[in-house]
Order: C-alpha cells, then sequence, then structure tokens
C-alpha cells in the first residue's frame, strides 16, 4: 500500500508493510558530474520512493506506520561499509522494519565510491572527498526533512562500520562536522595506510587520461566501462588496505562528539593463518611491517608483545595494520567523549548479526543508545578502559600496539 509524506523536499511516495513505511531511495542531492561535488537539491518536488535503485547516492527511510511529525523518535543513520568500492543503501540486512516497530527512524545512505567518491583533486581543499561529501549533504538533507517523517533532527546517531565507520569518524571532524549528529557509533573503522598522492602514478596509469575534474568527468561519462577497468587495475596494487579512501585520520581532529568506537580482536586474522602455521609469523611482520604501516625500529616489540599474549602473530599483524590502530588512534587522541568496545569472538563483521538481529542484548543497547546516548562502561580516557563484549570491562586492550604504527 501506498504512503507519503509532505517535507521540504517535497511529496515522497513510499509504501507500507511488516508495519513499517519504507520510503526507498530518496535523492538527496544532485550530482552534474560523476566528479562533482554534491549540490543541494530542488526542492517540492514529487518524489517516487516506492522502489530502491541501487548503486545510486540517495538515501532511504523507514519509519514507524504511525510516525507523524512532531513524533521526535530517535534517528540511527546507517553508512555502509565496504573498502569505498562495493555496498549500498538498498541493503536491509540490519532490519529496518524492526527499527521502525521499536520507535526509531533508520535512515540508509548511499554515497559514491571507488574513484568517483575518493580520488582526490588537486583542486580540492585538504581532507575533501566527495564519497564523504555526499554524505554530508544527506544529513543535511535530513535536518531538513527528516522531522516530517516523525524523527527529531536534534537526536542523530550515526552507526557506520569498516569504510562506513571511517566516514563516520570523518565526518566528526572539527573542518567537517556542523552539529548534523548528536552521536556516532565506529565499528571497525577502516582507512588506507597511504595517501593518494604516493597512488596517483598507479591511478594515472590504470586510467591513461590525465587526472583533472574535466577529463575523468569526461571519460566516466563516454566511456564507465573503461572507468571501471582502470579501477580494477588499480586496486590490485593495494589488496592488503584500502585502495580508496579519506587519509591521514588523526584523532586529534576530532570535533567534542561522543563516540562509541570497536573492533573485533580477531578482524583479519585468517588472512595470516598459514604463515601462522609455517610459523613465519614474526618473519611476516618483520619483511612487511614498514610497508604496511609500522615505524622502523618497531618489528621486534609488536612481535614479542603479540607473542606473549598467545597471539598468532601474522593474523594478528593483519587485524592491527588494517583495523585496530585506527581504534586506538581515536580512542587515544579525541578531544571529547569516546569510549572502546571489543568483541571477543569472531572476524571483520561478525558483529553485526547480533548488533541489528531483533531481541539481542547488542541491539537492545543500540537502540538505547541512539535513544539517550546512554553507553554502559567508562569514558576510555579516564583509565584506558574499554569493555569486552559478554566478559565486562577491560583495561587498554591495545595498549600492545600503541606506538609501533
Amino acid at each position: 500500500m501506498h504512503t507519503e509524506v509532505t517535507c521540504p523536499a517535497g511529496t515522497v511516495v513510499g509504501v507500507t508493510r511488516d508495519g513499517a513505511r519504507w520510503f526507498e531511495s530518496v535523492p538527496y542531492s544532485r550530482i552534474v558530474g560523476a566528479f562533482d561535488d554534491p549540490l543541494r537539491v530542488e526542492q517540492g518536488l514529487l518524489i517516487d520512493a516506492t522502489r530502491p535503485q541501487p548503486g545510486t547516492a540517495s538515501l532511504s527511510v523507514t519509519t514507524p506506520d504511525g510516525a507523524r511529525p512532531g513524533d521526535d523518535l530517535p534517528v540511527v543513520v546507517w553508512i555502509h561499509g565496504g573498502r569505498y568500492e562495493v555496498g549500498d543503501h538498498t541493503e536491509t540486512f540490519m532490519h529496518p522494519e524492526a527499527f521502525a516497530r521499536a520507535g526509531v527512524v533508520l535512515v540508509r545512505v548511499g554515497y559514491r565510491l571507488k574513484f568517483p567518491g575518493f580520488l582526490p583533486l588537486h583542486t580540492d581543499a585538504p581532507g575533501h572527498f566527495r564519497g564523504v561529501a555526499d554524505c554530508a549533504e544527506a544529513l543535511a538533507w535530513l535536518q531538513r526533512n527528516v522531522e516530517s517523517f516523525g524523527g527529531d533532527p536534534t537526536n542523530v546517531t550515526v552507526v557506520g562500520q569498516s569504510a562506513g565507520a571511517g566516514i563516520a569518524l570523518w565526518l566528526a571532524r572539527r573542518d567537517h562536522y556542523k552539529g548534523e549528529f548528536r552521536r556516532a557509533l565506529a565499528l571497525s573503522p577502516a582507512f588506507p595506510r597511504r595517501p593518494f598522492s604516493a597512488r596517483k602514478w598507479a591511478a594515472r596509469a590504470a586510467l591513461s587520461t590525465p587526472l583533472t575534474r574535466d577529463a575523468l568527468n569526461a571519460l566516466y561519462r563516454d566511456n564507465p566501462q573503461k572507468m571501471e577497468r582502470g579501477y580494477q587495475r588499480f586496486r590490485t596494487q593495494y589488496i592488503t588496505d584500502c585502495a580508496v579512501g579519506p587519509h591521514p585520520f588523526d584523532g586529534t581532529e576530532l570535533a567534542q562528539v561522543d563516540l562509541v568506537v570497536t573492533s573485533t580482536r580477531d578482524e583479519f586474522i585468517n588472512h595470516g593463518a598459514a604463515l601462522d602455521r609455517a610459523g613465519l609469523g614474526g618473519a611476516f611482520v618483520r619483511s612487511a611491517g614498514r610497508r604496511m604501516g609500522l615505524k622502523k625500529g618497531t618489528a621486534g616489540e609488536y612481535v614479542a608483545a603479540v607473542k606473549a599474549a598467545g597471539r598468532p602473530v601474522a593474523g594478528q599483524f593483519n587485524s592491527d595494520a588494517l583495523i585496530r590502530r585506527w581504534v586506538d588512534e581515536a580512542c587515544e587522541h579525541a578531544p571529547g567523549n569516546v569510549w572502546q568496545a571489543e568483541f571477543p569472538a569472531g572476524t571483520h563483521s561478525s558483529e553485526l548479526a547480533a548488533l541489528f538481529r531483533p531481541g539481542t542484548e547488542l541491539n537492545d543497547w543500540l537502540l538505547g543508545f541512539a535513544r539517550g546516548g546512554e553507553v554502559g562502561w567508562e569514558v576510555y580516557r579516564r583509565r584506558r578502559q574499554a569493555w569486552r563484549v559478554g566478559e565486562g570491562e577491560t583495561h587498554d586492550p591495545l595498549g600492545y600496539l600503541r606506538g609501533c604504527f
């Protein structure tokens, strides 16, 4: 059954099912060229939001069936992960209808990926990435319109995982933060280890075109298949890293916004399993460590610490180099309130099933966090305390890697 919401953006036509109102793939910006910055979308339109449109920089809103303007329901904004190159806002594994039944407005945001979203241009301001700018424009759209869907624009929680968590933290930087969300949950944030300037040669060679806005817009418009083939050639140079994405992440540049930052203990531990079985984990770290972010002269200290903890060296190093170092960076240096949590069982993304499954302890925690910002354990900075999910408080679980990256 069709349903409508009238808001400053216009009349948005969605559907009602599963006890919720679904508004799919609503355009929140106007993009002239693939490598242009997003512009504010026209207002007062008739918007068909009855069907999802994968691969678009748009957003989907799911609300309780009876939600009306003025209900002031908490709003959760989900930013998907996928190495800044895959993923889509039309994914529904997070059970949007369950959020609606719990009295929460869930918004899933799509943004530009790969080169269109994250290839910096020489005319861009430092720290500017179009994929992040897309998400910022989505947040601005929500400030203007979410109240008409029953949401509270002053109670917005941003939740992201992996690349999505990286974007959430980037939006929380002082040069990006505009007060359009109250708090953020960054699950296993991922960032490239090297700046794009160190990879520009590979992009230029893969695309065989000047890396200017006009040239890239023309290539994407006239031969998108060549653009895609070029990206795939480019990314093969960086298979152990995010090939693109915001860089460099510096926790001191964050605004004073409440953050919960998490990791799983075994993020990518399976990626080093063969080396660890062969007893070559230490040799791997010593030979590849500098390329993967270790500081000069710290390989021995790092290997000794991991062995002392009884952990597989190569697998732990992959997890730390790709994810956990960034968690430590945020928790050590964020100027605002930050809380750290660790999921002791499972690998990268494994926590999502329990976090979004209705009725689980983790899902109840997420709903409580979104409603009122209650975290339930001590702020990290006081004593470097963290929460080990299912086990209780723990002291400084990432201390062994600090100073090595």
